[in-house]
């Protein structure tokens, strides 16, 4: 059924949404429900860059998702708009009650905000919910506060997933976010070694995504591979540096991220593909050669294959 035509007026949600994972969800799902029952817009009012990028750029966090990238999977929830504010020191420095009245009132005409259980607003992080409430009140606009989202008695957050992505825990990650980590590049022609080795890869640099994206722990994982006009294909990945070829190259070796489907053959340079991460194999090594290269390839696919069956 299609969404009642808009009135006048928004339902607004407000974060940062880095990963767009389960508990964003439930924030989005709220906001989406509330708009369609009272015929209004529904509207995410996010920021970019990510403000630590801006306040304590030596602190801020690797992305889950570049910024192009959550756009398009909240758009994807039903949201009717998405506000990308950007952020700078100017910004940042606003009062809640100024951010309040000009943004959330003034530029989108909110009459309801739905926000997580822990969200902060204003200069400093100054605006509390007790804040927001009160300033809602004076507005006559409602306020929602959407409780913690748990998994296996977690709260899901960006952090956890963060951390559960640095550990190479991508199963785990997963679970948080509702979907897997992914990377979303363009296949590029690369020296065909893995061609030559009987085990031919789709390959793209990690450099080529920007946005500043979180960069996995070098290993081998258990994937699957979409590209336009394929569905979602098992593969098996490795992130890294290729130490077994070190020496081929001049200077520091590029991340790659490498992927070998495991069943057919498919043509896939210049296609843009996405590669999602089911469950960490192993970490990168060196291998004393080939051979035994080609020998842990071989096991690795067994294993992938048991993982994804």
């Amino acid at each position: 059924m299609a969404p009642a035509r808009p009135s006048s007026g928004s339902v607004v949600t407000i974060g940062n949404f880095d990963g767009v994972h389960l508990g964003h969800q439930e924030i989005i799902r709220e906001t989406i429900a509330q708009a369609r029952a009272a015929g209004r817009r529904a509207v995410a009012f996010t920021f970019r860059p990510h403000p630590q990028a801006v306040l304590r750029p030596d602190r801020a966090p690797p992305l889950l998702l570049t910024y192009d990238e959550k756009r398009e999977i909240l758009l994807s929830l039903g949201l009717d708009e998405v506000v990308e504010q950007p952020f700078a020191a100017e910004f940042a420095a606003t009062p809640p009650e100024a951010f309040f009245n000009d943004v959330l009132r003034g530029r989108l005409d909110a009459r309801a905000i739905v926000v997580g259980y822990d969200f902060t607003f204003g200069r400093e992080r100054s605006g509390h919910l007790q804040i927001l409430e009160h300033l809602c009140i004076g507005a006559k606009a409602s306020l929602t506060v959407v409780p913690p989202r748990r998994v296996d008695a977690e709260v899901v957050s960006s952090s956890v997933i963060r951390s559960n992505l640095g550990a190479g825990r991508v199963a785990d990650a997963g679970r948080g976010m509702g979907r897997p980590f992914f990377y979303r590049g363009t296949v590029s022609l690369g020296d065909q070694r893995g061609r030559n080795m009987g085990f031919p890869t789709a390959n793209f640099p990690l450099e080529a995504i920007s946005g500043g994206k979180l960069v996995l722990p070098f290993g081998v994982y258990a994937t699957r591979l979409t590209a336009g006009g394929f569905p979602s294909l098992p593969a098996v990945t490795n992130v890294g540096v290729r130490p077994t070829f070190a020496g081929d190259s001049q200077g520091a070796a590029p991340v790659l991220v490498e992927t070998h489907i495991l069943d057919g053959s498919h043509e896939l340079y210049s296609q843009q593909v996405v590669v999602e991460f089911v469950e960490r194999i192993r970490g990168e090594r060196k291998f004393s050669s080939i051979a035994e290269l080609q020998a842990q390839i071989a096991a690795d696919i067994a294993r992938a294959r048991q993982i994804l069956a």
